[in-house]
């Protein structure tokens, strides 16, 4: 089964416009990602996956990180420190 994001192309669209530089309310980081969204929407036919990454570390090379990620995704309360280490929450 593929994880699914669905989302309405007219209100991604008028998000766009919104954080556009000339928007009224600009900001660069938001308009990469609803471009982004937007451009993964049009390739439908793709398959795609989001690879998270944290300073040097990547869950495909660092298994300390990957590990991190899947307690994450359990929704544990772990951290991940500059010295790139998994920190457990108590």
């Amino acid at each position: 089964m593929v994880d699914e994001i669905r989302l309405d192309e007219v209100m991604l669209n008028r998000v766009l416009e919104e954080v556009d530089i000339n928007g009224e309310s600009a900001h660069k980081v938001l308009f990469y990602l609803v471009s982004q969204l937007l451009e993964m929407g049009h390739r439908h036919r793709a398959e795609y996956r989001v690879v998270l990454f944290n300073g040097d570390a990547e869950p495909d090379f660092d298994e300390n990180y990957a590990i991190y990620l899947d307690k994450k995704a359990q929704k544990l309360d772990v951290n991940w420190n500059v010295d790139d280490e998994l920190i457990e929450e108590e």
